[in-house]
């Protein structure tokens, strides 16, 4: 039995299945700053985390003339060291980039904020912006407070593995080191490519597979607290699918707005349990806030059985009575109402269908958050000067 992973090709006529051959990055060409560093930089998610690339080939260190491949600030504000390896890691790629996390340990938030800068080639004040909407943070005292590591490579050696695994098992439950394995594929049939991404250190615990008895169902005799299931779900859902697909929907949607128009606060991951997944945008300002006035991609799948249609919903929650021409405004998009909270608060938005979290549903969802947010922002702005110059 093997515990490598495979790939394989289903016929959508016969149903036949056909292994698709794993191949060598050398064999195709590949190279690893050329190509496999270009994939990770473009799609960090490729790791299996929630990476914000902030600088590439960086050799801008006193006293070394060493280059690293890439550097990331993760969701918690740790800057992670990525080293890249085609084919083959090398006996010592874990020494490697833990000399390039020592020289960074001391890094200020003003060298990181510069380093992108330069990288995006944007201004800092843009760079500054970018990290903190990462981080969902209204400061960067966060960023890097520690430091890890990202090994990516087709093959470990078993000295990389070995002193990776001892690390991380001298420091529990802070993973200093991650090792992802890139295997490429080839469909001769085809000619198509893949790359498959597995993370094989830190190895999943053992409570990932077994079944226990659930303790919310023992109400004497709780097995968690409120705090630790919280945690539990937060690390859930940091990195799985449906929060990939909302950002990438956040982020799209951002992008196609005017800067005066852009919420600076979104969620850092989607919310929620299986059956309701939520993400948020809003402003710094007041009257605006994460759980009073904010826009909303609400998303849950509906299933009969044996397909999943997926419900999507898109709205701005805190919507009040003297609003009235908003749902006139929004008219073509079909948009409901729902009052709640004695009237005083409530919800306008839409409902979205679909059989895959594809690029079209993607596509669907961005334009209409984005005419939400077109319509709604600057009348709730206007609103709130009336109300604040009546005030004065």
């Amino acid at each position: 039995m093997t515990a490598e992973p495979q790939l394989f090709r289903i016929n959508p006529e016969n149903r036949e299945s056909e292994k698709i051959a794993e191949v060598e990055f050398a064999s195709l060409g590949f190279q690893e700053r050329r190509d496999i560093q270009e994939w990770v930089a473009a799609n960090p998610e490729i790791l299996g985390d929630d990476l914000l690339i902030i600088g590439k080939e960086f050799s801008g260190f006193d006293k070394v003339s060493d280059r690293l491949d890439l550097l990331a600030v993760d969701a918690d504000g740790k800057l992670v060291v990525i080293e890249l390896k085609r084919d083959d890691s090398g006996t010592d790629a874990h020494w490697q980039a833990i000399k390039y996390a020592s020289y960074l340990q001391r890094a200020s938030v003003e060298d990181l904020v510069r380093m992108f800068a330069d990288y995006g080639e944007v201004s800092e004040e843009h760079a500054a912006s970018q990290i903190l909407q990462h981080l969902n943070a209204d400061d960067l005292n966060a960023l890097n407070k520690d430091q890890r590591i990202i090994l990516a490579s087709h093959r470990f050696a078993p000295e990389v593995t070995s002193a990776a695994l001892w690390l991380n098992e001298k420091a529990p439950g802070e993973d200093l080191i991650t090792c992802v394995q890139l295997i490429p594929y080839r469909d001769v049939q085809t000619e198509s490519l893949y790359v498959q991404a597995h993370t094989i250190i830190p190895v999943p615990g053992i409570d990932d597979y077994l079944v226990v008895i659930d303790g919310s169902s023992i109400d004497s005799r709780p097995l968690r607290t409120g705090a630790s299931k919280l945690a539990q779900t937060f690390a859930r859902n940091r990195g799985d699918d449906i929060t990939r697909f909302l950002r990438r929907i956040s982020d799209r949607t951002l992008d196609g707005l005017p800067s005066h128009l852009k919420p600076e606060r979104t969620s850092r991951w989607a919310g929620g349990d299986p059956s309701l997944r939520y993400w948020h945008l809003w402003y710094s300002r007041p009257f605006w806030g994460n759980w009073r006035a904010h826009y909303h991609i609400n998303l849950s799948p509906d299933s009969d059985g044996r397909e999943i249609t997926w419900k999507a919903n898109i709205g701005f929650s805190d919507y009040r009575n003297e609003i009235a021409d908003l749902e006139s405004k929004l008219a073509d998009l079909n948009v409901y109402e729902d009052q709640w909270w004695e009237d005083r608060s409530g919800e306008l938005g839409v409902t979205r269908l679909s059989d895959d979290l594809d690029d079209a549903f993607a596509a669907t969802l961005v334009e209409t958050l984005g005419r939400f947010i077109e319509v709604v922002t600057p009348r709730i702005d206007d609103i709130v000067d009336t109300s604040n110059e009546e005030d004065a």
